[in-house]
């Protein structure tokens, strides 16, 4: 995160825009973790009215003859249906409006097809964390996903709770801002989310450069970020409580893992853009470091994201 430098009248709000949440795609993969995230895409549908869309997409075999590949793609699509047969009647979703689709192909781009037809509003999807990360499906998927998705990410890591019911009803809500004008969007949803929920809000902001030695000049720094951080909150919005705020120096995904362990959150709010850095908006690896290691859902929310 960088240090802010703006003036607080820069960040002051109106009252943050409706989050609204009318379409969850949930990407499963059949895995422990996908099966933990099925029942936190439950909750979110009930809470929001929302229509949920199971999706599995059977990407195509490698290396193999023409006619065997043939042979090979119907058996991977059956073994999938039957797959998601299981998966549902384990974890019904007859209470929920929910839709499933087998798709075919390689994940991101079926899934961007599906964000842009469906109108999803929310991608949810489990992720393992665990070493060798990267070479799992879910997780590498997970990553690419809420890097490039243009609507808000939900990833549900190792760490969480089995039992969704309270992480869907957040009573502590942590948004880590970098301060930056692009902060807005993921500020909005923590905001709301907040506001609908009667939920308590920590914002945290973290200052990277640990060359500052000078304590009045760190002082300084503290205090700018504070006033920004005010700025972010709408004065005339009725929340719970009055928002907690905390400036911390180190590394952005340590201390917000910190954070969120010493503040007991049920929910991090991260602002993200794309695979780059910007002013704003944390990086993807600080996203997938606290995914990976976080206590509780992380909601990634790209610049400009807006719900239906």
């Amino acid at each position: 995160m960088r240090t802010a430098t703006k003036s607080a009248k820069a960040l002051q709000r109106v009252t943050p825009e409706p989050v609204w949440i009318n379409n969850i795609l949930f990407l499963t993969d059949f895995s422990p973790a996908s099966t933990v995230a099925l029942r936190h895409a439950r909750s979110v549908a009930r809470r929001f009215d929302s229509k949920v869309y199971v999706i599995h997409v059977v990407e195509p075999p490698l290396a193999a003859p023409p006619s065997a590949s043939f042979y090979e793609a119907v058996s991977m699509r059956e073994d999938a249906q039957k797959k998601l047969n299981s998966l549902l009647s384990k974890d019904k979703l007859n209470d929920v409006v929910h839709e499933v689709i087998l798709a075919e192909g390689s994940v991101w781009p079926t899934v961007q097809q599906i964000i842009a037809e469906k109108k999803i509003d929310l991608v949810l999807v489990g992720t393992h964390g665990r070493k060798g990360f990267r070479k799992m499906m879910l997780g590498s998927v997970a990553e690419e996903i809420y890097r490039k998705a243009n609507c808000p990410v939900l990833t549900v890591g190792p760490e969480n709770p089995a039992n969704p019911e309270n992480e869907m009803r957040p009573r502590r809500i942590l948004l880590a801002t970098a301060l930056g004008d692009e902060a807005y969007r993921a500020s909005d949803y923590a905001v709301a989310m907040a506001w609908r929920q009667a939920a308590e809000l920590i914002v945290l902001h973290v200052i990277e450069d640990n060359r500052v030695s000078d304590f009045g000049r760190a002082e300084q720094q503290r205090l700018a970020s504070l006033a920004r951080m005010d700025g972010l909150i709408p004065p005339e919005l009725p929340l719970a409580s009055k928002p907690t705020m905390v400036v911390a120096r180190g590394s952005a995904a340590d201390e917000i893992l910190r954070a969120a362990r010493t503040y007991r959150a049920d929910l991090i709010v991260i602002g993200l853009h794309g695979g780059r850095r910007m002013a704003g908006h944390l990086p993807s690896t600080v996203a997938y470091r606290v995914v990976c290691q976080a206590p509780c859902p992380v909601l990634t929310v790209p610049a400009g994201s807006v719900s239906s």
